[in-house]
C-alpha cells in the first residue's frame, strides 16, 4: 500500500474518526499503521498513539479470502490452492513476519467470489479492524489498567460496545454512506477474529510449536468472552439470524481446513 497517512481522505482514517465520535474521544489521537509484531497504544506529546500492526491486516484479508473460497468451491483443485494460501500465510506472515504468497496468480483465482461473498468478506475486515481499533483506544484510554489477561478481556468488551453501537448506529442511518459495512449480519466478527489465532494456533502445534499464553488470553477464551456478553449487550432489535449464518460458514471452512491440516501432517504430506 502506498499511502500518504497525513491525507484524512482514506477509510481507515475516517473509520478511526466513526469511532472516536461514537466513543466520544475528543482528544488527538494520531494513527500509525507499520510492520511491527502486535497492535499497540500509548501516549506522546499529549496525544493518544494507536498503533496498527499492517502485517495483520494483510493477514487477516487473506484470510477470509481463503475462509470464503473454501466454502464457495470444494474442488480438489481450489482446496489445495486454498490451503497452500494459508499455511504459506502463516510461515510467512505470522512466523517470519514478511509479506508473501505461495502463488500471486493462484492467490488471485482463490478470491473470485461470488458478489455476496466478496461484499461479507470486505465487510468482515472492516469491522474486525474497527473492533481492533476499539481494543487499543482501551488501552489508549486507561494506560493504568495493566491486570494482563483480565486488561485484555476488558478491552475486548469495550471494543465489542463499540462495534454494537456502531451497528445500531448503521440501522439508524446515521453512518455515512461509504462507511457503510456495519450491517446486523457483522455482529460476530471478533469471533472470526480469534478463529483465525486459534487455527494458526493449531497449525503450529502440528508443526511442533509450543503455544503459551500468560498475560494474554487464548482464542477461546476471547471468544467466550464475547458471547458471555450478549444478554446484558446485544439490543433486542437487532437481527442476528444472518449474523449466526455468517459464522457459521466461516467456522466450517476453518473446520474443514484444520482437518485437511492434521490429515496432511499426520501422513507426513506437508
Amino acid at each position: 500500500m502506498n499511502r500518504a497517512y497525513e491525507e484524512e481522505d482514506y477509510v481507515d482514517e475516517k473509520m478511526l474518526g466513526l469511532a472516536l465520535k461514537a466513543l466520544k474521544i475528543d482528544e488527538p489521537v494520531q494513527y500509525i499503521p507499520r510492520y511491527i509484531r502486535n497492535m499497540n497504544a500509548f501516549h506522546a506529546n499529549g496525544a493518544k498513539v494507536v498503533v496498527v500492526d499492517e502485517l495483520l491486516e494483510y493477514t487477516l484479508i487473506s484470510f477470509l479470502f481463503t475462509m470464503y473460497s473454501l466454502e464457495n468451491n470444494r474442488s480438489e483443485e481450489n482446496v489445495t490452492r486454498c490451503m497452500k494460501n494459508f499455511y504459506v500465510l502463516e510461515d510467512l506472515q505470522n512466523g517470519k513476519r514478511e509479506i508473501g504468497t505461495h502463488n500471486e496468480t493462484q492467490l488471485y483465482e482463490m478470491s473470485l467470489l461470488p458478489e455476496n461473498l466478496m461484499h461479507t468478506a470486505m465487510d468482515n475486515y472492516w469491522t474486525i479492524w474497527t473492533f481492533l481499533i476499539g481494543h487499543e483506544l482501551y488501552h489508549a484510554i486507561h494506560p493504568e489498567d495493566r491486570n494482563g489477561k483480565d486488561t485484555e478481556l476488558r478491552a475486548d468488551q469495550y471494543a465489542y460496545r463499540l462495534l454494537i453501537n456502531l451497528i445500531m448506529q448503521q440501522k439508524k442511518n446515521e453512518v455515512p454512506e461509504e462507511l457503510q459495512v456495519f450491517w446486523e449480519d457483522q455482529y460476530l466478527s471478533p469471533i472470526i477474529l480469534f478463529e483465525m489465532f486459534r487455527l494458526f494456533d493449531v497449525y503450529s502445534e502440528l508443526k511442533g510449536k509450543k503455544i503459551g499464553y500468560q498475560d494474554h488470553p487464548t482464542p477461546k477464551e476471547r471468544q467466550d468472552n464475547i458471547f458471555s456478553m450478549f444478554k446484558d449487550d446485544i439490543p433486542e432489535e437487532m437481527n442476528t439470524e444472518e449474523g449466526n449464518k455468517v459464522l457459521n460458514l466461516v467456522l466450517n471452512s476453518s473446520e474443514y481446513a484444520e482437518d485437511w491440516l492434521r490429515y496432511k501432517i499426520s501422513k507426513e504430506k506437508l
